[in-house]
């Protein structure tokens, strides 16, 4: 190789190691802007500055669109200022990014309850159900579970009722309609409901207990015993035994 071609070969090597370097240098740039974005949101969202965060969330999703905590932060904060659309449409993204249904839900419903605004939870998923109504069953289901934390009575046969429509032999959206008509004091429905799990798993032990119990305490012995003995034959505790019992006890004095 000549003297000239030797030259130009280091100068290309140099060059490819400047552009290397750049490159590098451009790349740590970066990864440093959005986590010192991510450290100022977050102090944001800390003071309640909620359109700060909104603001410095939005940035980070837009460099980084798959980050689910990212997505709950974003959400609640633009819950807080009512901008519920736009937290609406923040589900609409983080679904199109891959993000998990769930776990983005529950982070919602974390965050809300940790900033004194459970109000915040409800309204997004009501607002979500309009915007993505694809995903219609999948916040039919959160609401029930919502509305079950806040012993809601009307609204937990509402939302029960609509899921068992799908799959009407669900022992889970059974007992949440009874345990819905349990707080509205309509006892013939919920033990009708509960009869109906037994009818699909006879073993089901927490329904042979809720019934036991709704029977011992409305003085009905024979009932109670029977459905209590059969929680007992599932799984012997000492609390089924005392009832068991008791119910003895109060025959045996009459």
């Amino acid at each position: 190789m000549d003297f000239y071609c030797m030259k130009t070969l280091i100068r290309h090597i140099k060059i490819l190691f400047a552009a290397a370097a750049l490159s590098v240098t451009a790349v740590a740039s970066a990864a440093t802007s959005y986590e010192t974005t991510a450290v100022k949101a977050a102090r944001f969202f800390e003071w309640r500055e909620w359109a700060s965060a909104e603001a410095l969330y939005g940035l980070m999703l837009a460099e980084k669109p798959d980050v689910d905590s990212t997505y709950v932060k974003a959400i609640v904060a633009a819950s807080m200022i009512g901008h519920r659309d736009a937290a609406s449409h923040l589900l609409t993204q983080a679904m199109k990014a891959g993000v998990s249904f769930p776990k983005l839900m529950q982070g919602v419903k974390t965050i809300s309850f940790e900033v004194g605004a459970a109000n915040v939870y409800e309204d997004f998923l009501l607002r979500s159900q309009r915007e993505c109504p694809w995903l219609e069953r999948a916040i039919d289901a959160e609401l029930l579970k919502y509305y079950q934390f806040r012993d809601n009575g009307k609204l937990i046969v509402e939302y029960a009722k609509k899921m068992l429509a799908g799959v009407p032999q669900s022992t889970d959206y059974l007992s949440a309609l009874a345990d819905g008509y349990v707080i509205l004091g309509d006892y013939d429905s919920a033990i009708a409901a509960w009869q109906k799990i037994l009818t699909l798993a006879p073993r089901n032990y927490l329904t042979l207990l809720k019934l036991g119990n709704y029977y011992a305490n409305a003085g009905q012995r024979d009932q109670a015993n029977e459905y209590l003995s059969r929680a007992a034959e599932i799984h012997a505790t000492p609390y089924v035994a005392n009832r068991l019992a008791s119910l003895d006890s109060v025959e045996k004095k009459q």
